[in-house]
């Protein structure tokens, strides 16, 4: 069953945390409204291949990367480099909202 409330916060984080990280990049024509895109699709299909194991989150991981580039119409080595910072902002924001508001809260997004 999908937990809605931890879906939404995903999909709101993922996308200002890729909103930023595009904008690191220097993505021309970066908008919040891609980076919705790039997140909800993403999340989608987060949902649909949690079930497929490693695999499911070796696909997830190349496919995310596929939007990024043509959703925001980059070069491949722009969309993995922000992918990349996107990984390494959510990561470290996990880490702090972990910190600030428990254990508990941490291992809910994770």
């Amino acid at each position: 069953m999908v937990d809605w409330i931890s879906f939404v916060v995903t999909l709101v984080l993922g996308t200002i945390v890729l909103h930023v990280a595009a904008r690191l990049v220097k993505i021309d024509d970066a908008t919040i409204m891609k980076a919705f895109l790039v997140a909800l699709i993403s999340a989608i299909l987060g949902l649909i291949l949690g079930y497929a194991g490693t695999l499911g989150g070796l696909l997830g991981l190349i496919i995310a990367i596929v939007l990024i580039k043509f959703i925001y119409d980059t070069s491949w080595g722009k969309a993995v480099f922000a992918w990349i910072i996107y990984f390494v902002l959510l990561i470290i924001l996990v880490f702090l909202v972990g910190m600030i508001f428990g254990v508990g809260t941490y291992l809910a997004f994770t």
